[in-house]
């Protein structure tokens, strides 16, 4: 069994490697030549925020016990086999012996496979061993994370008890369940930092404690014994305090604390709803607060003697003692400044096969402007106005490549059933999700191609009253589009195809490897940071449009057009005539079967007919023809 070592050198490339636990113990035994440990625990007591800003934090040594991690093409960690080890980590200590004494009360279970003091001098690592019932481990990678995230559900309460410390939860980690909103879930990606502990405990023949795999996962509900011990006069030893229970005031403090001591919450600024996580149950992650929660919590606090209504506990919660939390620029904020100089985004673009040389270059501007869309400025100008139309028959994986556009921890900002009918819905909808998808493009009538979504997709802020709302108000735009088409003759409006990056496939695109997604926004803020541009210039939009002449739908009129008149560039070989004359012409060589819905719309698409000269008469736009 090898456990796996990752960080990242001063170059901003990700380094790999994999040791036995032996190789390990003995790595952490001392401290490397700089003492970077044992200056950093001289650091921390001084430390007032999260360790991830101290100096050495963006190259520190992390290790992955729970499986042997191996890097793909695209950087990421990808499991060879895995190590059935589960990750603890506890702090706040109060043993009286300090690490010690919790290294000493793991030590005596029988799964614990060792225990380590953390890198910070005051955390105990505890690293157990388990199995399925069979005593087999998984050899896929998605099926050992479901069954690491059960094991941590039934073995956290065992060693919880024992313990005299506090778990320590880690942060939001990469899913491999695209769905998954639980960023703060347990999972194999969970780490520890390199640390130093000359005298390890570590059991090589620790037995592996059996989980029941097919067990379902618990919800957050809410535990009842530690509400009835919260009701005052319900046994609890301390003296309590003598308030007025009559005193609105003293209600509504005692309710917010409450809260507050058993929840952790946050605003989702782009969601617009409240979130809270149980401080007992931080890998449950963060959940909507929705109306079934709000009563629960009313009635904790109702159990506890508060004398408050529903109605205060939805005061506080939408009130702005609930801080902000912005999901979108918590993510990217992980990704800055880790670029590790390789082109990321024109590789992804190149797992789409086509025949169109610009390709790359016109996604990968896209992609810039998708990520600066993102960032949610007010004083925009011009919104992502440009979108990918992704065209080729069924199965050639067309709508994975726009979900995979997102990270699994931002999913909930994709969207691919959008009803364009439903303006205020598509408002609010480019104001919360990240990437549309425009999926079946063939379907969106000629009207609402020519007329609404031509106008939507360059918006660059968006104005509506919001549900419930007393007011239109304005809020930054923050989705791109992106589209796709099983038919290839499916722009109908010549002077809005610039509005899309018409591609046709021409075969499957691969999706057998993750995109690094880290990487993919790192280079993306680079860029942007820079100074690149993330529209496209006058001569780039006259590429796109002529690129997109193969996709235009071309209707009888058209045809026949062709078929009886011919382009000509000297006046003496042809005659100026009106969109009506030529259009009076066709009637009487072809008959009364000849239709056009609209005489106007047949004049702007002459109009915007590149090789067709025109001139402008006193009697209206003239152009140049020459008759067959």
């Amino acid at each position: 069994m090898k456990i796996t070592i990752v960080h990242t050198n001063n170059k901003k490339q990700l380094l790999v490697s994999n040791k036995t636990m032996e190789k390990l113990l003995e790595r952490i035994a001392k401290d490397d030549s700089k003492n970077t440990v044992t200056h950093f625990r001289e650091y921390v007591t001084y430390m007032e925020s999260g360790y991830e800003y101290y100096k050495d934090m963006p190259t520190w040594m992390h290790i992955y016990p729970a499986a042997e991690f191996a890097k793909d093409d695209n950087n990421n960690l990808k499991m060879k086999t895995c190590n059935g080890i589960l990750l603890l980590k506890f702090g706040n200590i109060t043993d009286v012996d300090g690490v010690e004494g919790v290294k000493r009360s793991v030590a005596m279970l029988p799964s614990t496979f060792a225990a380590l003091e953390g890198a910070d001098g005051k955390s105990v690592i505890v690293l157990v061993k388990y199995s399925n019932e069979a005593n087999l481990l998984p050899a896929e990678e998605a099926d050992a994370e479901r069954l690491y995230r059960i094991a941590y559900q039934q073995i956290l309460p065992v060693y919880q008890a024992i313990a005299k410390a506090s778990v320590l939860t880690d942060g939001p980690k990469p899913s491999i369940e695209a769905g998954s909103n639980l960023s703060f879930e347990p999972s194999m990606h969970n780490s520890f930092m390199m640390t130093l502990d000359a005298k390890p405990y570590f059991n090589n023949k620790a037995m592996a404690m059996k989980i029941d795999s097919n067990a379902r996962s618990q919800s957050p509900a809410p535990n009842m014994d530690n509400v009835q011990q919260s009701i005052p006069g319900s046994g609890a030893p301390e003296e309590e305090k003598k308030v007025d229970k009559n005193s609105v005031r003293e209600n509504i403090m005692s309710m917010m604390q409450l809260l507050k001591s058993k929840y952790n919450f946050r605003y989702n600024t782009v969601m617009k709803f409240v979130e809270y996580m149980p401080k007992e149950k931080g890998w449950y992650g963060f959940q909507p607060v929705d109306p079934r929660v709000q009563k629960r919590m009313t009635l904790e606090v109702q159990l506890a003697d508060i004398r408050v209504s529903i109605k205060d506990v939805r005061n506080f919660l939408e009130s702005d003692y609930i801080k902000n939390y912005n999901p979108i620029d918590e993510y990217l904020f992980q990704c800055y400044d880790k670029w590790d100089g390789k082109d990321h985004i024109r590789a992804l673009a190149r797992t789409v096969p086509t025949n169109n040389p610009y390709w790359a270059d016109w996604f990968y501007t896209w992609f810039l402007g998708m990520v600066d869309q993102w960032r949610g400025f007010t004083h925009r100008q011009y919104g992502n106005s440009v979108a990918p139309l992704l065209i080729s028959k069924q199965g050639y994986n067309k709508s994975t490549f726009c979900r995979r556009l997102l990270p699994p921890e931002l999913q909930w900002g994709y969207s691919d059933n959008l009803v364009l009918s439903e303006k205020r819905q598509v408002y609010q909808a480019m104001a919360q999700f990240m990437v549309i998808n425009l999926d079946e493009f063939n379907q969106i009538s000629p009207q609402v191609q020519q007329g609404f979504l031509k106008n939507l997709i360059q918006l660059p802020t968006l104005k509506y009253k919001p549900p419930y709302g007393s007011h239109v108000m304005e809020f930054p735009r923050l989705a791109s589009f992106i589209a796709t088409s099983n038919m290839k003759d499916i722009l109908t409006d010549p002077s809005g195809n610039r509005r899309f990056i018409g591609v046709e496939l021409t075969g499957p695109i691969d999706v057998s490897v993750r995109p690094n997604y880290q990487q993919l926004f790192a280079q993306a803020l680079t860029a942007l940071r820079n100074g690149e541009k993330s529209y496209f210039d006058a001569e780039q939009v006259k590429l796109i449009m002529k690129n997109n002449y193969q996709f235009e739908v071309v209707e009888p009129i058209d045809q026949y057009f062709l078929l009886y008149f011919e382009l000509v560039d000297d006046e003496k070989e042809g005659e100026y005539l009106t969109a009506a004359e030529i259009f009076d012409y066709l009637k009487k060589q072809i008959g009364s079967s000849l239709k056009v819905n609209s005489l106007m719309g047949f004049g702007r698409k002459l109009a915007n007919m590149n090789e067709l000269k025109h001139k402008r008469f006193a009697d209206g736009m003239k152009y140049l023809v020459k008759k067959k």
